[in-house]
């Protein structure tokens, strides 16, 4: 089979270029089980670009993640994706003989990687019309900056768990150190540096633990005290704008809505709860001030869920007046109409929240009510089943099917609510009720 020719090549090499790391991964094996020149020339591209991916992960690596959106969706530094793979074809363009030296793990290769970036900060400031045009001069040399710090973070990199976790003396001065050196690289180096560390963050809560590392000296004119004091404020905000989208999201709109509720939630009680441990807001203090407004605003908003959660449930278990003696009556479980399935679905929705929110609540300050909310839910719960299936039992009921389905509906409640014990015993009675009279049923003989 004859080779690749020159323009299937270059269209091949430009799709592998743009490929995906996984899909690349995908490629080369399915290159590999493919035979014939042309199979082994696309594997052989596919090597290549491999290796020049990890050459280039060992040389950006401590800046890698200024190019992807953050995940939990914060704003912060960050640079277009496709400027990485210029700025390392720029960087390696004169100096092809040094990336071997980057499948090493040693001080030779980090120099090599430090220096790559220093020609990738030349170069950008050099001819930024050809690596990156049409953008303005302050965003080139903030771009710049952050590779001169690229030494700095790469030294840094190895104490990031430590910093996130329980840093001992020696963690806490290479902090004192990486902070002290990106000062010295120029102006505003300190405040780059964060943003570079927030970037390997997966999570601003996590960030608050190192800010909060920066603040714990006593000195006032700390080295990092005013820029981690701006980022502080920046996480503050968030959590005051995720709180503000929490309070106007709606779980019984739709299910998409409930699932970002739902993580909305669990966003701002994780933040609050690292706040709580690792800031020291005091008590008149514009932070203070809003993280007590967003928990306040959540707290309210579950409340009114709570609330919303008993009136729904009183939808779905509808109740007739039974006569017990005289003019005596009590309410006894309705079993002759279905499931409304616009009600069930918003009980569903409510029960399945407050069920969610057990864990976090108390950071927002309404576990106890949510705690009542929900005793007093699975117990009218678990109660009507119980009366619903006695009649079922007794043959009080016109329409078995339609029973059975209201009787399920509690059950189902019941494990959103959390209450799996009283779900499964709702279930195993409900799959053994009637039976008898069922049985005798089709045993007697049909009517003439």
């Amino acid at each position: 089979m004859a080779d690749l020719s020159g323009v299937q090549r270059a269209a091949l090499a430009h799709l592998i270029e743009r490929c995906p790391d996984r899909i690349l991964s995908q490629l080369l094996g399915l290159a590999g089980a493919m035979a014939g020149d042309r199979a082994g020339a696309m594997r052989e591209m596919v090597e290549v670009e491999l290796l020049d991916r990890r050459r280039r992960d060992v040389a950006f690596g401590p800046l890698a993640p200024l190019f992807h959106p953050r995940e939990d969706g914060l704003g912060g530094l960050d640079f277009p994706a496709d400027l990485l793979v210029r700025l390392w074809r720029a960087a390696t363009r004169g100096e092809p003989e040094l990336l071997p030296q980057l499948d090493r793990d040693d001080d030779l290769s980090r120099m090599v990687a430090d220096r790559l970036c220093h020609s990738a900060a030349v170069v950008l400031r050099d001819a930024s019309d050809v690596v990156w045009p049409d953008v303005g001069p302050e965003r080139v040399e903030t771009m710049a900056a952050c590779l001169d710090l690229a030494p700095v973070m790469r030294r840094a990199l190895p104490y990031l768990p430590a910093w996130i976790g329980r840093p001992g003396v020696a963690e806490l001065a290479e902090l004192k150190l990486a902070l002290r050196q990106a000062s010295a690289v120029g102006p505003g180096g300190v405040e780059r540096l964060l943003e570079i560390v927030f970037a390997h963050m997966p999570d601003a809560r996590l960030m608050l633990r190192v800010l909060s590392l920066i603040g714990a000296s006593g000195r006032e004119a700390a080295t990092g005290r005013e820029e981690a004091d701006r980022l502080i404020d920046r996480v503050v905000s968030a959590l005051a704008q995720r709180a503000a989208e929490v309070v106007a999201l709606n779980p019984v709109a739709d299910e998409n809505e409930h699932r970002r509720l739902a993580a909305g939630l669990n966003w701002c009680a994780e933040t609050l709860a690292e706040i709580d441990v690792a800031l020291s807001l005091g008590t008149d203090s514009v932070r203070a001030k809003a993280v007590r407004q967003a928990r306040l605003k959540i707290a309210l908003r579950l409340s009114e869920h709570f609330a919303a959660a008993e009136k729904a449930v009183d939808a779905v278990l509808p109740v007739e007046r039974t006569a017990l003696a005289g003019r005596m009556t009590r309410p006894t479980p309705r079993l002759d109409q279905a499931p409304d399935l616009q009600a069930a679905a918003k009980a569903r929705a409510l029960l399945a929240l407050t069920g969610q929110v057990r864990d976090i609540t108390a950071v927002f300050g309404c576990e106890a009510e949510r705690r009542q909310t929900a005793e007093a839910l699975t117990g009218r719960l678990a109660t009507w089943a119980d009366e619903a299936i006695e009649r079922l039992n007794d043959g009080r009921a016109t329409d078995e099917v339609v029973a059975r389905k209201r009787i399920g509906l509690t059950a189902e409640l019941l494990g959103l609510l959390g209450a799996r014990d009283a779900s499964r015993t709702v279930r195993r009675r409900l799959a053994i009720a009637g039976s008898n009279a069922g049985a005798a049923s089709r045993a007697s003989p049909p009517a003439a």
